[in-house]
């Protein structure tokens, strides 16, 4: 059974940043040689994919539709499911899906034919060359492939065409839509090329370029969430530090009552220390497990106990950390940064699994393959 190891995003973008012999490409070389060897899976994850494929200005985009390539080459067709994916049962590598389930179809051919119907004879009804006879054919589906192929409809040749469905320059281009709806491709053909972004990383870089509003699709698809996390985090951190203050200064005066011929039993009485708030974590848990699954949720519970101790730093990019350790239960290696992997320190789940540097992962490959 090859190990099955999942890298960080910031891997990937030093290594696209990086020169061919820069010591990051040696360390993905011996990376390689164990997954030539079938030693190794690599994996990537939806996170992988929206951090590390962004939109670029149009100078930029031959440079970032490489992105989805880079990962495509070092992970072939192993994704790791949706998040919300893994609560139904959906597994690594998923068919190399990393947004839908492995038998999950975006566009069926079946059902774009039939939807597509009214809004292609209304297309074709505007067409001036059209005679009565023709326009009398629209109302027959059956008949449509016949009178595509004998008129002079460019229908499918526009974006605006494909009814806002994500589609790159190059689908455009290959005209599949036209050819579809003449019946001079089949099912399966159009099939795969209308879903292949859900499975291909290269084929999301320019998806990404032609439809991305923003340049961080992190923000435009979880930026909403994240900002209700962060508020709810610093809420709490607030107030857990003003109870601690609180409790300090309680102790003082208790101090002071003592000194000043209180005794200590009404001194404490005084001066009790206020509960730190306890949110219900338990109860976090459940809802979160109802969502990624059984058995995925702890770390989420072992995170906020550590973000409760005085001095701890939260960053809003722990969001997405967090997010993709929901896979960590199933990798014999994961990398996350130094911080995260200190934080992890002692929960038992992670216990040998996590990667605080990309360059530990062969030593780290060959430690467990030995063993």
């Amino acid at each position: 059974m090859p190990l099955t190891v999942y890298l960080d995003t910031q891997d990937y973008i030093k290594l696209f940043n990086e020169p061919d012999d820069g010591p990051n490409h040696q360390v993905l070389a011996d990376l390689l040689s164990y997954r030539d060897r079938g030693e190794i899976l690599i994996g990537f994850s939806f996170v992988t994919i929206i951090e590390f494929i962004t939109k670029p200005d149009a100078p930029n985009r031959p440079e970032r539709v490489r992105r989805g390539q880079l990962i495509k080459d070092v992970c072939g067709p192993n994704a790791f499911p949706y998040i919300t994916d893994l609560a139904r049962g959906a597994t690594f590598p998923n068919g190399g899906k990393w947004m839908f389930s492995n038998d999950e179809k975006i566009v069926s051919a079946k059902k774009f034919r039939l939807q597509m119907h009214k809004i292609l004879a209304e297309e074709l009804e505007k067409t001036e060359n059209l005679n009565r006879t023709q326009k009398r054919q629209l109302r027959r589906k059956a008949s449509m492939g016949e009178l595509l192929r004998r008129s002079d409809s460019s229908w499918g040749r526009k974006r605006s065409d494909y009814g806002g469905y994500p589609v790159s320059d190059e689908i455009i281009e290959s005209r599949i839509l036209e050819r579809f709806v003449k019946g001079q491709c089949t099912d399966a053909e159009f099939e795969r090329r209308l879903n292949a972004w859900i499975s291909d990383p290269s084929e999301f870089s320019r998806i990404a370029y032609d439809y991305a509003d923003k340049p961080n699709m992190i923000e435009a698809i979880f930026g909403k969430s994240t900002d209700d996390i962060e508020r709810q985090i610093i809420s709490l951190q607030d107030e857990t530090d003003s109870v601690r203050h609180a409790n300090e200064e309680l102790l003082k005066a208790r101090a002071n009552l003592i000194e000043a011929g209180v005794e200590k039993s009404k001194a404490r009485q005084l001066t009790k220390k206020v509960s730190l708030p306890e949110p219900n974590l338990d109860m976090l848990i459940s809802k979160l497990e109802v969502t990624i699954g059984e058995g995925r949720a702890g770390h989420f519970k072992h995170y906020f106990t550590r973000l409760m101790k005085p001095g701890y730093n939260f960053k809003r990019s722990d969001v997405m950390d967090l997010m993709q350790m929901c896979y960590a239960y199933d990798c014999d290696l994961f990398r996350c940064d130094k911080a995260m992997n200190n934080t992890f320190l002692g929960f038992a789940p992670f216990e040998g699994k996590l990667v605080g540097r990309f360059a530990e992962l062969p030593t780290r490959v060959e430690a467990l393959l030995v063993r």
